[in-house]
């Protein structure tokens, strides 16, 4: 495990899932949705699959709250 130089706590993985969905929503809602977007599908693609990597690190910061609660709480 890679020693971190910030001291977490567990609001840190919330805090970071939550601003991680603002991100996503705004990228669906303002770039995914845009009428250029609707009629370029290369741009809309490449949005899609950002919005898809956000959608995978979201996952993840959640797997990873999981594993640091059972581990601070010895579960």
């Amino acid at each position: 495990m890679k020693k971190s130089k910030h001291i977490l706590n567990p609001g840190h993985y919330l805090e970071l899932m939550d601003r991680t969905y603002i991100i996503m929503e705004n990228i669906n809602d303002h770039l995914i949705e845009h009428p250029l977007t609707d009629n370029e599908e290369d741009i809309k693609i490449l949005f899609e699959e950002a919005l898809d990597s956000l959608f995978e690190a979201y996952q993840l910061i959640g797997g990873k709250e999981i594993d640091y609660e059972t581990k601070i709480n010895g579960n």
